[in-house]
């Protein structure tokens, strides 16, 4: 049979609802935050209107800790990335699903005036699969260093 093999990314920018939160899980970084993205327009009626959408996202490896270093709660980002959904069933046998948003590359936005933006990307480092994951064996850690960038 054929298939279509389809890569869903995503190019999403926005502010982090939240900072940042960073755990070391089987050796590997990770870190997981939530981004609200906006969007303004003008309804067929004249209206103008606005929209938030809110999406988890997820990054592994270098990018993680860089994110976790430099960003914070209202830090504005953009990211690309590709969509991953799990799926489980609940306690009382229904499916569920969530799907969010595996980073691959970030640019930090620093401020207009300044043009203080960088870009960072994982270069396709290996991450574990999700099935490997065990809560069991997670380290939080905290990196409260105010270095520069290094770039």
């Amino acid at each position: 049979s054929s298939g279509i093999n389809a890569e869903w990314s995503l190019r999403p920018g926005g502010r982090l609802t939240r900072d940042a939160e960073f755990k070391t899980i089987n050796g590997y970084s990770l870190v997981s935050f939530s981004l609200a993205c906006g969007r303004s327009y003008t309804s067929s009626n004249g209206d103008k209107k606005e929209e938030s959408h809110f999406f988890d996202c997820e990054a592994w490896g270098k990018l993680a800790e860089i994110i976790q270093k430099y960003t914070q709660k209202g830090k504005q980002i953009a990211i690309q990335g590709r969509l991953k959904q799990d799926t489980w069933e609940t306690q009382d046998g229904k499916k569920a699903s969530k799907v969010r948003i595996m980073v691959e590359n970030i640019q930090l936005i620093g401020n207009r005036m300044s043009g203080d933006n960088q870009s960072f990307s994982n270069n396709n480092q290996a991450q574990p699969q999700s099935e490997n994951i065990s809560d069991n064996h997670v380290d939080s850690q905290s990196d409260n260093e105010d270095e520069e960038v290094p770039f």
